[in-house]
């Protein structure tokens, strides 16, 4: 098969601020891609990269160095997604985060790109319309409490 569509290998995290509340990222409404969209912080994994790791080096790079405080835990799920051509395969590793240390402040310290913002909800209230394409049916199945954050770290 001849298929010129990449296949990218991402892990993005699920930031638990407590039992029922996420931090989430809006894009720039100028992004190349998903421009106002809500996502799952993180990004792509490099070669040679273990994929938890690449998620810690993410979201440093793109909340600031306070994010290292930031703990990623166990996979919540396996996503996929096709995007129209000529966007990619995507395979989405997301991770439980623990984001206690910083639920006093819901992400306000982040240094993010211009336009771009980090986001508190409660799940039952996500805005599963705002989601990029590849995150909505995990945010239903958030919103539905199909997915809760472990009781152990």
């Amino acid at each position: 098969m001849g298929d010129a569509s990449p296949r990218l290998l991402v892990a993005a995290g699920l930031v638990w601020l407590g039992p029922r509340r996420v931090l989430l990222q809006r894009r720039s409404r100028t992004a190349a891609h998903g421009a106002g969209c809500l996502e799952f912080p993180g990004g792509k994994v490099e070669r040679g990269e273990a994929p938890a790791d690449a998620l810690a080096r993410e979201l440093v790079e793109e909340w600031g160095p306070d994010a290292a405080s930031l703990m990623v835990g166990p996979i919540a799920q396996v996503l996929h997604h096709v995007y129209p051509a000529p966007g990619p395969e995507v395979v989405l590793l997301v991770y439980h985060v623990d984001g206690s240390s910083w639920a006093a402040h819901e992400g306000a310290g982040a240094t993010l790109e211009p336009g771009a913002e980090v986001c508190a909800y409660d799940v039952s209230a996500l805005p599963r319309a705002e989601f990029l394409a590849a995150d909505r049916s995990f945010a239903a199945a958030l919103a539905q409490g199909r997915l809760q954050r472990p009781d152990a770290w």
